[in-house]
């Protein structure tokens, strides 16, 4: 008989990849895709101390969790994490424990690594305070949504097209797979990401939930909301103290009598119920429940001082390291930007203080940009940095109907935007080396950037000792979108590139006003089509109220036909 949480586990993992498989473009009004990054109390919580705001969206399902947690337990780590998902479908593939493991699961043997999830998340709150976010490092959810997005997603695109690579002599057969096309998509960083959550799994082989025992911050936090729940595990004199409950327990949370177990470690998986040979366990309220002092030795699990202090310490430390750092996006409070010229952010980033404080790392801007623009990156903004997406212009554009990166965030670091606004956000400026460039530099005729620039902002102006006009960019036509840079036919390093001089980020108000304000022009040229919607082609005209007058045919000249060419 399949248990309760299989079927719970199964049907919130499931939900997860759909929801993750919505945040792509075009985006579905509606569909909270980010709904399991806001139920993690540690998204919600460190992301709101780093930035100095209440994030009130991301932090009233995250609330709302820690109550339910209070009543029902650590509820969340065994019946809706995808990282515990994730890390019991692997454990259950894979892993085969011995007799002595099963033997010694009491929670006395298996102690001695659990309050170190406690010191992790004093590590975090406090390097919060000191205003770095570093819940990308520990956030179950996030790192769970990052794996999938960037290294399960592109691996399954290209199987899938490696698949059908082997189906083509089958094509004379089946005609239609001569239309199938499958992206495939490529990430920085994705064997890193592999790596680690390939460590996690190897962790889980020597011990089940190893994670989720003694690292996670997320359970760190819910273990301190349960440590009484009402509705708790319950243990009747019939017990035969066979110690089966104690062998299948998966966070080894039973003492060694068989008969307490310590309520902030239990995952409520139902498991010790369900393999008790003679009915003595169940869950349940019950006026009479035992006291915090007998239900375990939940003050043994917490960090001693020592530890306590060293967490502290050690957050203080890292968040001083990290805003004193030569990669800051201000250094001693001045306007003057230290920033990389070439870290260019999503349009619609908050500015790059608030935008490390609030991004998370989940990934969901980067798997559903359409063009694959959005990497991740390792120090260019430094440690705090670590992760956030950029856009790599060389690797592909912006694409000009599209606004998904914003509309997938679930903090709010880049701003969910409407696509006329968007069209409006400079993220930089085109600068052209003349040195690579083919016209400047070999007088040859190229005239990629202007045909492929949706808003001319790139003008050929004629020029001394050369026979061709060379290419211009004009600044407040420029939004940075990287279309020439990407399509530039020079090998290696384009001839133009994109950097952030120029760039507007708000934390709020109209970037229309205040394109207007500094006297930008953005105009484009392209149609209202989103041509990487799916049925759309780009119309000519459409979108426009003007009517062209029908011209009177004229007639068709006749080509001389070369010598020895019939019309035949």
């Amino acid at each position: 008989m399949i248990r309760l949480q299989r079927i719970s586990q199964s049907i919130s993992f499931i939900l997860f990849l759909n929801l993750l498989y919505c945040a792509s473009h075009p985006f579905r009004e509606g569909i909270p895709t980010d709904l399991f990054l806001r139920l993690d109390p540690s998204v919600g919580i460190i992301s709101s101390i780093a930035g100095r705001s209440w994030l009130l969206s991301a932090l009233a399902p995250a609330l709302g969790l820690l109550l339910l947690t209070a009543v029902f337990g650590r509820f969340f780590c065994g019946h809706v994490c995808p990282m515990g998902a994730m890390i019991d479908m692997f454990q259950l593939l894979f892993s085969r424990k011995s007799r002595k493991q099963q033997e010694s699961n009491t929670v006395e043997q298996t102690s001695i690594f659990r309050s170190y999830k406690f010191v992790f998340v004093a590590f975090l709150l406090l390097a919060a305070l000191c205003g770095v976010s570093l819940a990308f490092l520990g956030s179950p959810i996030s790192l769970a949504t990052r794996f999938i997005a960037l290294v399960f997603h592109p691996l399954s695109l290209l199987l899938a097209d490696t698949g059908i690579e082997l189906a083509a002599p089958l094509q004379t057969l089946i005609p239609q797979l001569n239309y199938i096309q499958v992206p495939v998509r490529v990430f920085a960083a994705n064997e890193f990401l592999a790596a680690l959550f390939l460590s996690i799994v190897i962790l889980s082989l020597f011990q089940p939930r190893f994670w989720c025992r003694n690292i996670c911050p997320t359970g760190a936090i819910l273990a301190l909301f349960s440590v009484r729940p009402i509705v708790r595990r319950h243990v009747e004199k019939s017990c035969v103290h066979c110690n089966k409950c104690v062998r299948e327990c998966p966070t080894g949370c039973i003492t060694a009598d068989h008969l307490m177990n310590v309520s902030s470690e239990c995952i409520v998986c139902l498991k010790c119920s369900k393999t008790c040979p003679v009915s003595a366990i169940s869950f349940g309220y019950r006026k009479t429940g035992l006291g915090p002092e007998q239900d375990g030795s939940f003050q043994k699990l917490l960090p001693t001082r020592r530890q306590t202090l060293a967490g502290i310490f050690s957050g203080i430390v890292m968040g001083g390291l990290v805003r004193t750092g030569w990669n800051q996006p201000r250094l001693m409070g001045q306007e003057k930007s230290l920033t990389d010229p070439e870290l260019i952010r999503a349009p619609g980033s908050i500015p790059e203080r608030a935008f490390l404080a609030r991004c998370v790392r989940c990934g969901q801007c980067m798997k559903a940009c359409p063009t694959n623009t959005l990497q991740p990156i390792w120090f260019k903004a430094g440690l705090e940095g670590m992760f956030s997406p950029i856009l790599v212009p060389r690797l592909a554009a912006c694409e000009l109907n599209c606004a998904t990166c914003g509309q997938v965030c679930p903090t709010g670091a880049i701003r969910p935007l409407e696509l006329l606004e968007k069209k409006q956000v400079k993220i930089g400026t085109a600068w052209i080396d003349r040195q690579a460039c083919l016209v400047w530099n070999q007088d040859k005729k190229c005239l990629v950037c202007d045909e492929v620039c949706p808003y001319n902002a790139v003008v050929f102006k004629p020029t001394e000792n050369r026979k061709n006009a060379v290419p211009h960019v004009v600044p407040n036509k420029c939004t940075g979108c990287g279309w020439c840079e990407n399509k530039c036919p020079v090998e290696g390093a384009s001839a133009i590139r994109i950097n952030i001089i120029g760039e507007i980020r708000l934390a709020s108000g109209s970037y229309i006003e205040k394109a207007r304000e500094y006297g930008l022009e953005f105009k484009t040229d392209k149609t209202d089509v989103d041509v990487l919607a799916p049925d759309t082609f780009e119309l000519k005209g459409f979108g426009t109220n003007t009517e062209e007058t029908p011209k009177t045919p004229q007639p068709v000249k006749r080509l001389e036909l070369p010598q020895g060419f019939t019309e035949d």
